[in-house]
């Protein structure tokens, strides 16, 4: 069983590493020429854009996407898709209606007042996030990793050439927002093109009233993994609106750059690790934590293993490596990324697991003070920064150095979970 489990696991983890490898692959290839193509500034409000995007994620669906994958009840699996479509419906009508009237106000509250000519983006970002969102989550249930790659690629490739083509054309900053759009979207249509037939099939078993036993069956989902992915993205987000408006648009483009690429190794083993990783442990149960303890010591190796070589080369000669493949004017970049580097190593660990531990196990008010703590940490770090006028990378320095202690922090807290479990 042990056995199965593992080969299991890693095999659904090579089929979406092939698709995010590929994916990585044009995104780096084509970064080098969309530098050149714009501006730090254009940048800096993507960054500002995405944030507040990112704030916005977790109410696509109530984070109801994450039951799809539990329970193992055919009727139940493809109610839970239809009360994830239903509520991300609703909640991108709420949203387009809100910003309509009230667009200039709201991003006047997170000081995002350069992006308020973009705002009509901000729902179109909305709906196709969660659309990628619950067909992905599908996937998983069946643990149909090889389209999830598929998806990956064509997003990623889509993307990148949205970027070029834009960018040659002289449209600036909106190429960019575009071409993050086109990411989200691309690729979708292969979900349905696969998942129709059986889609079809399920829509008959589809009823208010198996819709209203998910709602309620998953209420902890909304009452404490909502909050909790809020915190999360949160934490990310204020530290590009926090440079936004202290230090403006071209510094904190430069530090985009920096998190883009460092993120990616971590977007990387989110994606293709963390989905495996919780398809597998969804399938097994909590009744297996022995076994489940097992496979988590084993990929939590593994990953730094992998990230340590990668991360000790930024540190040592991250200005050269951003210099030479971006262009000269982000040489900053690469300072900024050494520093960054101290936490990231932790998160490129923890992130990957976190998810399956702490939904498998449904530890949802748990997971929700670990993501209150990470972003008092964050605040507290940054309003110590702006009370003391820190410079730039002073700044980063604490921001790190601060998370990566949350990070190690909740590596242990994961480990007594499956210990508790376990005894």
């Amino acid at each position: 069983m042990k056995s199965n489990s593992g080969n299991t696991l890693f095999k659904n983890i090579l089929k979406l590493i092939s698709g995010e490898s590929i994916g990585r692959v044009i995104g780096f290839m084509a970064a080098p020429f969309i530098t050149r193509l714009y501006t730090p500034s254009d940048f800096g409000i993507l960054a500002v854009f995405a944030s507040l995007c990112a704030l916005f994620y977790p109410f696509c669906t109530l984070k109801y996407t994450v039951a799809i994958p539990l329970h193992p009840n055919e009727k139940i699996g493809i109610n839970s898709l239809a009360a994830c479509l239903y509520l991300l419906v609703i909640n991108t009508v709420i949203i387009s209606i809100t910003l309509l009237f009230s667009h200039s106000q709201i991003l006047s509250l997170f000081s995002s007042e350069n992006i308020d000519a973009f705002w009509y983006f901000i729902p179109l970002t909305f709906f196709f996030y969660g659309i990628s969102e619950i067909l992905s989550y599908y996937s998983t249930r069946y643990r149909d990793f090889s389209t999830i790659a598929k998806v990956t690629v064509v997003q990623k490739a889509i993307g990148a050439l949205t970027k070029i083509v834009f960018g040659l054309f002289r449209f600036n900053v909106i190429g960019l927002l575009i071409g993050d759009i086109m990411a989200e979207s691309g690729g979708l249509t292969l979900y349905i093109r696969i998942y129709w037939k059986r889609l079809k099939e399920g829509a008959r078993h589809v009823t208010p009233g198996k819709i209203r036993f998910i709602l309620k069956r998953y209420i902890d989902f909304p009452l404490y993994r909502l909050p909790s992915q809020i915190l999360q993205n949160a934490s990310g987000s204020i530290l590009m609106l926090y440079f936004a408006w202290h230090f403006g648009t071209d510094t904190t483009g430069r530090i985009s750059l920096a998190m883009t690429m460092l993120s990616a190794p971590v977007s990387f083993a989110c994606t293709s690790v963390g989905k495996a990783f919780y398809g597998e442990i969804a399938s097994l149960g909590r009744k297996n934590s022995k076994e489940i303890s097992a496979l988590t010591v084993r990929i939590m190796v593994r990953l730094f293993a992998i990230s340590i070589v990668p991360f000790i080369l930024i540190i040592c000669f991250g200005p050269w490596i951003f210099r030479t493949f971006f262009g000269a004017e982000w040489t900053q970049s690469g300072i900024f990324a050494r520093y960054l580097c101290f936490y990231l190593i932790f998160r490129f660990v923890y992130s990957p697991i976190s998810d399956g531990i702490f939904n498998v196990f449904e530890q949802q008010k748990l997971l929700f003070w670990l993501e209150v703590s990470r972003v008092m940490i964050v605040a507290s770090g940054l309003i110590i920064s702006c009370f003391r006028n820190f410079s730039v990378t002073n700044t980063i320095v604490i921001y790190s150095l601060a998370l990566m202690v949350q990070y190690i922090l909740s590596i242990i807290l994961v480990f007594y979970i499956l210990k508790k479990r376990y005894e």
